[in-house]
C-alpha cells in the first residue's frame, strides 16, 4: 500500500515503532497520524513521546494535554508523562497535582491503610486529627532518600512521623537522620488515636513545594564519625591526593522506560580522567554495573577498593563518601544519598534529563553540594567529561 494511502491508525502505528530507532521520522509520521484524524487520543500521547524525546517539552505538554480531552485517552499514561514534564519545567504545582494519578495504579495498593485508617491524609488543610503520621516510601531508594526530608519537615512542625521504607535503607535512616521512627512493616499496634497515613510522594503536592519552597537543601543525613574513621583506614588513600568517587550504573530495569533511559554511561567513558594528577579513585558503584570493572585498567584505585566492593551496606557507602573529595555520577540513588550529606557531587546529565533536576543549569533545587554538568547533544558523553577535566585541572 502507497503512504498517500496510509490511514490515520497506520501512520500512528508505524510512528510508534519507529521512536528508538528513527525519532524525526516516528513524529512527522505521527504529525499526519493527528492531522488526518485529530480526535485519537492515543495519536496525541505518542506525538508527546516524540516531542519529549526532541526536547521540545512544552510542545509534548501541548499534545498530552490534547490527548487528555479526547475520548479513551490513555489516562494513566498520558498523566505520568505529563506530571514529570511539567515538573521538568518548573510547574510544581500543577505537575504534582498530576502526579497524584499514579495512586490509581494497582501497584500502589493501600489497602490495608485505608481499611484501618480511611483516606490518605489530605495534607493541613485535612480536618481530621494528625498526630501521627505514617509515610510509605513507593520508589527507589533515591526516592526515598530525597523526600524524606518532608518527614523531617513535618516533625519540626509538630507532627510525630513514622516513615515505612526499603529494608536496606533502615538502618543508615535511624542512626543518622533525625527521623523518629523508621520501619519495614507496619503491624496494627503501631496506629495510634489520631494516626493517618499518607505516600510519601504525594508530601509535595500535600504541603505545595515547589523550587522556593524546597527544605533542608543544605543537607538532613549526618556523617558517622566513628564509621568515617574506620573507613578512613580501611581505604589509605596516598598522602596529598584528592579521592573521587565514581558511579556510572543506575538501576537498569528502570531505564529500559523511555523517559528514563539514557541515563548511565559505560565506565570506559570515566578512563579520561587518568590524566588527573595526584588522584586516586573508588568505585561507588554496586550491583551488575561493577562488572565493568573487569574490562577496564589504569584507573588509580585507592588501595581498599576491593575491600569497599565487598560491602552493600548504605552506612558503609555513607562513610566513604565521607571519605571523599567529590563524587562523580551518573542519575543515580548515590547521588540522593551525597546529596542529603552535603557531599560535593557532579552529576553528568543526559540531554533531556529526569524531572528532578530541570532542563537548564548548574545547580540544584533540591542539594546545595550538587552540580550539573548536562550533554549538549543526545547521548553524547565527551563534552560533558570534558568539563569535568577542565574543572579539576583547574
Amino acid at each position: 500500500m502507497a503512504l498517500t494511502n496510509w490511514t490515520a491508525e497506520q501512520w500512528c502505528n508505524g510512528g510508534a515503532a519507529l521512536m528508538r530507532s528513527d525519532l524525526p521520522l516516528a513524529r512527522r509520521m505521527l504529525n499526519q497520524s493527528v492531522q488526518l484524524k485529530p480526535e485519537t487520543s492515543v495519536a496525541w500521547f505518542n506525538l508527546g513521546l516524540a516531542l519529549h524525546q526532541q526536547r521540545r517539552i512544552p510542545a509534548a505538554i501541548r499534545a498530552y494535554r490534547q490527548a487528555l480531552s479526547l475520548p479513551n485517552a490513555p489516562v494513566s499514561n498520558v498523566l505520568s508523562n505529563l506530571s514529570q514534564d511539567l515538573l521538568l519545567v518548573g510547574c510544581f504545582n500543577e505537575g504534582w497535582e498530576a502526579y497524584e494519578h499514579r495512586l490509581t495504579d494497582p501497584k500502589y495498593d493501600h489497602s490495608f491503610f485505608k481499611s484501618h485508617l480511611g483516606p490518605a491524609w489530605d495534607g493541613p488543610g485535612d480536618t481530621r486529627p494528625c498526630e501521627h503520621l505514617i509515610l510509605i516510601a513507593e520508589q527507589g531508594f533515591g526516592d526515598t532518600l530525597q523526600f524524606m526530608r518532608l518527614a523531617l519537615l513535618l516533625q519540626r512542625q509538630g507532627i510525630t512521623t513514622s516513615l515505612f521504607c526499603q529494608s536496606a535503607l533502615i538502618p543508615l535512616l535511624q542512626k543518622q537522620t533525625d527521623l523518629q521512627n523508621v520501619i519495614d512493616n507496619c503491624p496494627i499496634s503501631i496506629f495510634q488515636a489520631g494516626s493517618r497515613w499518607c505516600p510519601l510522594m504525594s508530601l509535595p503536592h500535600r504541603l505545595g513545594i515547589n523550587q522556593h519552597s524546597i527544605p533542608y537543601k543544605s543537607g538532613y543525613i549526618e556523617v558517622d564519625a566513628k564509621r568515617q574513621s574506620l573507613w578512613r583506614q580501611r581505604l589509605k588513600r596516598k598522602p596529598g591526593h584528592r579521592l573521587i568517587g565514581l558511579h556510572w550504573q543506575g538501576n537498569a530495569e528502570h531505564e529500559q522506560k523511555i523517559y528514563s533511559i539514557g541515563r548511565s554511561f559505560p565506565f570506559q567513558t570515566l578512563r579520561k580522567l587518568n590524566t588527573l594528577k595526584d588522584t586516586e579513585f573508588i568505585a561507588i558503584q554496586k550491583g551488575e554495573g561493577l562488572k565493568q570493572l573487569n574490562l577496564e585498567e589504569g584507573m588509580h584505585f585507592v588501595e581498599g577498593h576491593e575491600e569497599f566492593c565487598k560491602t552493600m551496606e548504605f552506612e558503609d557507602t555513607a562513610a566513604v563518601l565521607a571519605n571523599c573529595d567529590l563524587l562523580i555520577s551518573s542519575d543515580s540513588g548515590v547521588v540522593h544519598l551525597a546529596g542529603a550529606m552535603g557531599i560535593p557531587c557532579w552529576v553528568a546529565l543526559r540531554w533531556i534529563p529526569e524531572w528532578r533536576w530541570g532542563l537548564s543549569g548548574e545547580t540544584s533545587n533540591w542539594y546545595e553540594s550538587v552540580r550539573l554538568f548536562r550533554q549538549t547533544n543526545n547521548g553524547e558523553w565527551t563534552n560533558v567529561f570534558d568539563q569535568m577535566i577542565k574543572e579539576l585541572k583547574s
